[in-house]
């Protein structure tokens, strides 16, 4: 864009002439209008960079990545086995393993996590389709004083270890697998 001044001061925009009715501006209305212009992009560009971190964001409708599973501790809230859900009452959980209970951690190679009341670990592959795969999980030997409802630490680590695919839905971590008659079993965690 070509931009001459006048003797006058005035500001002559060369490209605008043939469309423009006016072909003078004073120096303080070409900067006001072109203030408004430069605002109203800045404004634009900012929403722009705010809707595209958001459609990145891994709790709501972006495309999750399994980063976004990994170095947290994820506790669980539900257990869907054959049409039936089985919620987790948390605070009664706590309550009676105060280290914890049915929780899971992924870290790079390697996944934990507390049963109830044992700690375990193994390995795990997990690929950008969504697939997972827990190998054999080790897990200390401990008796628990009480046997948590709903679900028993055998039949948890037997569901972790049936996993094939993962999913964040609603800041819900979703492990699919299925459970020894081969129906499908939904474990929904939360974050801690």
């Amino acid at each position: 864009m070509s931009i001459c001044e006048d003797s006058n001061k005035n500001i002559i925009l060369l490209p605008y002439l043939k469309y423009a009715n006016v072909k003078h501006f004073t120096k303080e209305k070409f900067m006001k209008k072109f203030t408004g212009i430069y605002l109203c992009a800045v404004f634009i560009l900012a929403a722009l960079v705010f809707a595209s971190c958001a459609g990145k964001a891994s709790f709501g409708g972006g495309k999750a990545v399994f980063k976004d599973v990994q170095g947290k501790e994820w506790i669980l809230l539900e257990v869907r086995n054959q049409g039936k859900t089985v919620s987790i009452d948390r605070k009664k959980l706590d309550a009676g393993f105060p280290n914890g209970a049915f929780t899971i951690n992924f870290d790079e190679d390697r996944v934990s996590g507390v049963g109830a009341p044992n700690r375990y670990f193994g390995p795990y592959t997990a690929d950008s389709n969504k697939t997972l795969s827990i190998g054999n999980l080790a897990s200390t030997m401990m008796a628990a004083i009480f046997e948590p409802e709903g679900i028993k630490e055998h039949e948890f680590l037997d569901y972790l270890s049936k996993t094939k695919r993962w999913d964040l839905k609603s800041g819900k971590l979703e492990l699919y697998g299925a459970n020894s008659s081969g129906a499908e079993t939904v474990l929904v965690f939360g974050p801690k």
